[in-house]
This record gives C-alpha cells, sequence and structure tokens, in this order.
C-alpha cells in the first residue's frame, strides 16, 4: 500500500481523507439509512461534548434541538430523494444547550442509485447570529437617534413661547397691584417655573447635539466641560440606580484638541457601563479623576473612570474593546460602546485601557495628548466656528 509523509509522519493513502476530514473546522459528520452516525470529526467532540466512541453510538437525532425533531425527520427524507440539501438547524450539545449551525448535506448513492449514506458539513454560526443582532439592535439606536432629534425639535418650539411667557409675567407682575405676599407667593412660582425651563432647555440642547452627526472639525475641548455634559445626559441612570458621584475632573484646566460630541460620547459609555457594572453592588460609586502624564513622545491627559462594580475577569479583558464583545444580557448590549470608544480615540490620536480584579470594581483610563488654551479659542466643551 502507497504511503506519503504528513507531520513527520507515514501516512496510508487510504487514511489521508480521514485526517484532512478531522482537522476541518466544521462539524463533519455521515449517517446511514436509519439515521445512525457512521462517521463523525474531531470539531464535532470538541463543540459537542462526547466522545468519537459515544458518537458514532449515537442517531443523528440525539444530537438535534428537541422542538425541531419534526424538521430533522422531513429534512432527512427529503435530502435522500433530492441529493443535496443547505438549511439553518439547531444541535445541542452535551449540556443540552442549544447551537445554531447551517448545514450542507449530501446524499451518497451506490451504482443503482440507493441510498447509502449522507456527508454533512456543520457550522456553527453562533458568531454571525450575534453579529446580525448587533447590527439589528444598531439599527434600532439609530432610528431611535433621529426620532430624539426630532421629539427634540418638537420640545424647543413651546419651550420658548412658555420661557417668553414667564419673562412677560415677571415684567407685568409689578403693574398687577397685587399685595406684597402674594406677588412674592407668585414670583416664588415664577421662579419655579423658569428654572424647570431652563434645566429642560438644557436638556434639549444636550440632547439635540448628542444625536447630530456634526463635522469632524477639530477644536480645543475643555474636558472638564465634556465630563460634566457626559455625567448630565446619563444623570437619570445614575440616579435611579443610586450612584454615588465623585467628579474631580474640574474646568478650565484639562485642556486638548478634538471633537466634543465625540469625547462626549466617550465618557457617557464608560459612565453608563461604569453604572451597570455596579447595579447589583451594595456600594456604588463613580469617581472621575485626571492625571499628567509627561511621559512618552508628547505629555497626555489620562482621564481614569472608576466604578466599584463586579470587575472585568482578565481572561476577557483583551476582548471587550472587539466589536459586539458583550457580557450584558441579551437586549441589554450591543458590544458597540467600547469598540466605538476606542476607534474615537484612536481618531484624536489617545487610546483607552482598563485595570480590574474581578469583585473590586474596574478603571478605564482615557489618554489624550494635551493642549494649550492659548493654541486656539477656547471653548466650554462645544463645537465654535
Amino acid at each position: 500500500m502507497s504511503k506519503m509523509r504528513i507531520g513527520g509522519r507515514d501516512i496510508d493513502n487510504a487514511h489521508v481523507f480521514e485526517i484532512v476530514l478531522d482537522s476541518f473546522p466544521d462539524i463533519i459528520h455521515s449517517v446511514n439509512d436509519a439515521g445512525n452516525i457512521v462517521f463523525t470529526n474531531r470539531k464535532a467532540e470538541e463543540l459537542l461534548g462526547y466522545t468519537k466512541a459515544e458518537l458514532l453510538a449515537m442517531n443523528i437525532r440525539q444530537l438535534y434541538a428537541d422542538d425541531i425533531q419534526a424538521d430533522v425527520a422531513k429534512g432527512f427524507k427529503q435530502l435522500k430523494e433530492q441529493g443535496a440539501q443547505r438549511v439553518e438547524s439547531a444541535v445541542k450539545d452535551r449540556q443540552g444547550n442549544r447551537i445554531p449551525v447551517e448545514v450542507r448535506s449530501f446524499a451518497i448513492y451506490d451504482d443503482d442509485g440507493s441510498f447509502l449514506r449522507t456527508f454533512s458539513i456543520l457550522r456553527d454560526i453562533r458568531p454571525l447570529k450575534e453579529l446580525e443582532d448587533g447590527l439589528v439592535h444598531a439599527s434600532r439606536l439609530a432610528a431611535v437617534g433621529e426620532l430624539a432629534s426630532g421629539i427634540m425639535h418638537d420640545i424647543a418650539n413651546p419651550l420658548t413661547i412658555i420661557i417668553m411667557a414667564l419673562e412677560l409675567w415677571r415684567r407685568q407682575m409689578p403693574k398687577a397691584n397685587l399685595d406684597q405676599a402674594t406677588a412674592e407667593q407668585i414670583a416664588g412660582h415664577v421662579e419655579d417655573m423658569e428654572r424647570a425651563a431652563q434645566s429642560i432647555e438644557k436638556l434639549v440642547d444636550h440632547m439635540r447635539g448628542y444625536v447630530r452627526n456634526r463635522a469632524e472639525t477639530q477644536v480645543l475641548v475643555d474636558l472638564g466641560a465634556v465630563a460634566e455634559d457626559a455625567l448630565f445626559i446619563a444623570g437619570n441612570k445614575l440616579a435611579k440606580d443610586k450612584v454615588k458621584v465623585v467628579n474631580r475632573i474640574v474646568r478650565d484646566r484639562y485642556w486638548v484638541r478634538g471633537c466634543p460630541n465625540r469625547l462626549e460620547q466617550v465618557f457617557v459609555n464608560l459612565v453608563s457601563n461604569a453604572a451597570d457594572a455596579m447595579e447589583q453592588q451594595p456600594e456604588r460609586q463613580l469617581t472621575l479623576a485626571v492625571d499628567s502624564i509627561e511621559q512618552g513622545p508628547e505629555p497626555r491627559w489620562q482621564c481614569a473612570v472608576t466604578d466599584t462594580g463586579t470587575g472585568i475577569p482578565e481572561a476577557i479583558q483583551k476582548d471587550i474593546f472587539q466589536s459586539f464583545f458583550t457580557t450584558k444580557e441579551k437586549g441589554k448590549g450591543t458590544g458597540l460602546g467600547l469598540s466605538m470608544v476606542r476607534s474615537i480615540l484612536n481618531d484624536h490620536h489617545g487610546e483607552v485601557r482598563v485595570q480590574s480584579i474581578p469583585g473590586h470594581g474596574a478603571t478605564f483610563y482615557v489618554c489624550l495628548p494635551k493642549a494649550s488654551p492659548e493654541s486656539g479659542a477656547a471653548t466650554d466643551g462645544r463645537l465654535v466656528g
């Protein structure tokens, strides 16, 4: 029998095909007319958690999810009749976990055209499903952003009328001939309404700027103002989760060049993630601080966003900045936030890194090149020009 040398070993030609199939990155199996597994590869063992001997003692129906058994029987019958098939299905591993797969199957016949066995390739499509779910959710978020922008515009118009009416009422009050006690009481109510209107006006201004797609003009940016705006936007979430906020990034001291709205998105994401991480913790404190880093090719500001949450396992710290990677429950996160943070900071010649010990919270460090207030028109964290 002729042989060939593979990986330093002499292999019979008859076994070469089996070695190739064993090295394939997808599950490969073959079943006979009764549905009993007569061949399987190493990937099936790895993904499903069974030994090869256990798999070869099983019927193929035992590997598929219980709720699709009727579809499996129907598909097997069609495959034997039609000769080829490509479907999406779901198998289950030894622990009963459901694994979505794409199945490509071919029927093998003898010389008389009688069915002998199948040859099937099963690809784990969980990463693809997660990607699709993330894209759908991201699309919904974009639609919500457009809706929010429209709502902010609709709120702004009547709000302007309310503010003007309050100002007019304030001016007309001295002419109303009211007694002092009544006038003071009404004046107090007017002041309360003005404060409420100004709070709404500030929220509208922030939301309109946050969802608007502004030009990527780089301007002088006050990190103190950016941090304040981010905390303002996330304020309801922080208050709802009873998070104590300690913000040490003051105004008019820490300057960088960049796009204020995009840098604001960085801090909003980090603050929101920190609040989520502390959701089940008895102590919930969010701390924002900044240090000067003079080492390296250029001086930098290093902003630290620290929480007292559950922390991040070391094994996944290198993965959390990848697109669509998330540890949150389905429907609670897209896995896009930290990826976007890294992308924005890369565009600003900065970087982000994390330091965390499970059970002891996490700190995200945002590093950005320093800028001097004298290098351009100082702003309050908003675009100019």
